[in-house]
């Protein structure tokens, strides 16, 4: 069997983890850099940034192992920086694995609405809330927009789009939807 590795792509609030686990294969790994985060943060926040390289170095290396054995590896991530999804699909080369991106891009004004949910509260030890600032969001989701129709030529095998507002539903050139 040929190791996958799946990764979605969205900003925060878009539904990732919920749309995750409608795809998530059986036996597969689930990678989540806010689980991590929130194992590795001494206050347990998801959110907590001074431990993100520590999440992502231990994410990859259980990637790798996954990988290496065969498996496949469900990423729950933003991916909305063109070098962490050339990460991915770095790690993924090395074991000439099949690669699967999950654009979940729904209308900004939903992003927006179902983030202002998170708990906005601050931690007063990393100083973070689980709800993202909006320009944030607005800065992901111009990101991931932008990157639609070169999506299909950063290495995915497939793309799946499974969630794009209308008026972007003719705007990207994958090669699978």
């Amino acid at each position: 069997m040929r190791p996958t590795l799946i990764a979605t792509i969205g900003p925060a609030g878009a539904g990732k983890t919920t749309r995750r686990y409608r795809h998530v294969p059986p036996m597969a790994t689930v990678i989540s850099l806010d689980e991590r985060r929130a194992a590795l943060s001494p206050c347990g926040c998801s959110t907590d940034q001074s431990v993100n390289a520590a999440a992502v170095e231990t994410a990859t290396a259980d990637t790798r192992a996954v990988l290496a054995s065969h498996g496949t590896v469900v990423w729950d991530v933003t991916s909305y920086l063109p070098r962490f999804r050339a990460h991915l699909l770095d790690v993924a080369a090395e074991f000439d694995a099949r690669t699967v991106g999950l654009v979940v891009l729904p209308p900004l004004l939903t992003v927006l609405a179902q983030n202002s949910r998170r708990d906005g509260r601050v931690c007063a030890v990393c100083g973070t809330a689980r709800r993202v600032p909006e320009p944030t969001v607005w800065a992901m989701h111009a990101a991931i927009t932008d990157a639609l129709p070169r999506l299909h030529t950063e290495g995915w095998h497939t793309l799946h789009f499974l969630a794009l507002p209308p008026y972007l539903r003719h705007r990207h050139h994958g090669r699978n939807t």
